[in-house]
């Protein structure tokens, strides 16, 4: 009995030992599962490892990315073979890189090309023309047509190569338009050459319309300082007993979050520092976090909130103006202040850009990757959670710009977006005499296919920038 109980501890001791060793040898394999390879630095795995590494930790959709992505791809193709499928509009760049050209960042104006269907002549249609730019210094104006570009006469099967050739190079050759007695007479050829345009300033004026005064700003886009500019221009329009507000969000694509809570604070009544303004969430590492809106408007220090306080203007309603290159913090301004006041979207669905993001780089010291990103870290939602917009934010008054032309300077009351606005604030007709001093002016049910349009590219390449 005794032999037979040695013997059993010995089977015992050897099973434990067993256990052992297989135990040691797993935790190894583990380790050294876990072990992570280094890289050549430079090479494609080495940047693409950092690549996934960032997006893991901060990429909304990071509890989806692939589990063995293939890290020998170039960074543009790894990083496109990882995006999520339902994200648009995160970013991978070389900072030494040079942007995308268009003929805003090359000449300062933007333009679509429109089909005229009573003549059927293919036009360039400027929208926009930037202060302090060639396109001004050469005589563009917003409504002025374009009929040639070196030369060559735009037609329906020649857009995309005159477009892509007005970005080539660093002069352009334009022949302007004017419609005069029912046909197109052109204008000297000019050599444009290109140069460097400068932050705008903002257009505001304050407009009576039976009796009431209604303060008009066209804010072109949310760069950081912009509600810096607006506090004087909102205590312009407070001193003039400004007693309705209409904001043209057209063409803005966007910027920081933290300025468009800015113009919000001037707009919407019953306010204080706390007020809850937006709400992020993120992955499980990002959660959901909420903000104020002095939080919003103040967290780089540039502003005093209660300067914003004191000029804003304590309203019922707002009307807001949008297009389709109307994204970002400009939708942001559309459905934050949904929860304090009515809110009239006059114009285009939006882009829907209902996410944000902010500036990825490699902060090791020395640094080891030279690229950079702009993931999507956060989906964004107003004080009561309403967000969700990412097919765009539909118009409650659905209308083209074009419906009027030609086009005419923003704030005048000719403008068709504008002229809707005024409509509704005023429950007036406008007088059918005041076009009466515009030209041969053509509704946009004779106008035909809009065939490209460079705010639209514009407004695809933007993204929300948000400190958090």
């Amino acid at each position: 009995m005794e032999i037979q109980n040695k013997s059993a501890g010995r089977l015992i001791k050897l099973i434990i030992s067993g256990f052992c060793i297989g135990l040691i040898a797993t935790i190894g394999a583990c380790k050294k599962d876990n072990i992570k390879k280094e890289y050549p630095q430079g090479s494609n795995e080495q940047i693409n490892t950092w690549i996934l590494d960032s997006l893991s930790r901060y990429y909304y959709w990071a509890a989806e990315l692939p589990k063995k992505p293939g890290l020998g791809q170039s960074p543009v193709a790894f990083f496109s073979s990882v995006k999520n499928a339902s994200d648009r509009f995160s970013q991978l760049y070389l900072p030494n890189q040079a942007g995308v050209s268009s003929s805003r960042s090359l000449y300062g104006f933007d333009y679509a090309v429109i089909q005229e269907p009573l003549s059927l002549e293919v036009l360039g249609l400027v929208k926009c023309v930037l202060k302090g730019s060639p396109a001004e210094r050469y005589g563009l104006k917003r409504g002025s047509y374009i009929r040639k570009i070196n030369g060559k006469i735009f037609s329906s099967s020649n857009v995309v190569a005159l477009d892509q050739e007005l970005l080539t190079g660093r002069t352009i050759k334009l022949t302007l338009t004017e419609l005069k007695d029912g046909g197109y007479i052109d204008q000297p050829e000019l050599n444009m050459i290109a140069g460097l345009t400068f932050e705008q300033p903002v257009l505001h004026q304050v407009i009576e319309r039976g009796g009431l005064k209604i303060g008009y700003v066209y804010i072109d886009g949310f760069s950081a300082g912009m509600a810096s500019t607006l506090v004087s221009v909102f205590s312009g329009f407070k001193s003039a007993g400004v007693s309705e507000l209409v904001i043209d969000l057209r063409y803005n694509s966007g910027g920081e979050v933290s300025e468009a809570a800015g113009l919000c604070a001037m707009v919407a009544p019953g306010l204080t520092y706390n007020t809850d303004f937006i709400i992020y969430k993120g992955n499980k590492n990002g959660g959901q976090r909420k903000e104020s809106i002095g939080e919003a408007a103040t967290f780089d220090k540039r502003l005093d909130f209660n300067a914003l306080l004191q000029n804003n203007l304590s309203l019922s309603r707002v009307f807001i103006l949008a297009t389709g290159a109307t994204a970002s913090a400009a939708e942001v301004v559309i459905n934050n202040l949904k929860p304090f006041m009515k809110v009239t979207v006059i114009g285009e669905k939006t882009v829907g850009k209902d996410e944000a993001s902010f500036l990825i780089s490699d902060q090791r010291i020395p640094k080891q990757v030279d690229w950079e990103m702009y993931p999507i870290i956060y989906k964004l939602f107003n004080a009561q959670g309403q967000g969700g917009y990412a097919g765009g934010i539909s118009p409650d008054l659905e209308l083209s710009e074009f419906t009027l032309l030609p086009l005419v300077p923003f704030g005048n009351a000719n403008d068709a977006l504008l002229s809707k606005a005024l409509d509704q604030i005023s429950a007036q007709k406008v007088n059918a005499g005041l076009r009466s001093s515009i030209n041969e002016a053509r509704s946009v049910s004779q106008i035909g296919r809009i065939l490209s349009d460079s705010h639209l590219a514009k407004a695809t390449q933007s993204i929300v920038l948000t400190h958090r």
